[in-house]
C-alpha cells in the first residue's frame, strides 16, 4: 500500500521531493497520501503522526 510506503519514508526523514522520487509518484500524490495519514490518525502534523506510527 502507497500510504504505508510514504510513511515508511516519512519516519526516515524523507522529504516529500525524496519521497516521490523514491516511489515514482508526483510530490502532489504524497501530500495527498500524507494528508490521508494524517487525517486517519488525527495527527496534527508530521511529527505526530510518525510518534503514533512506532
Amino acid at each position: 500500500m502507497r500510504e504505508r510506503d510514504v510513511l515508511r519514508l516519512l519516519a526516515s526523514g524523507a522529504r516529500n521531493a525524496e519521497i516521490s522520487e523514491e516511489l515514482l509518484i508526483s510530490v502532489n500524490t504524497v501530500k495527498f497520501h500524507v494528508s490521508n495519514l494524517l487525517r486517519k490518525v488525527g495527527a496534527r502534523n508530521r511529527a505526530q503522526l510518525i510518534a503514533t506510527s512506532r
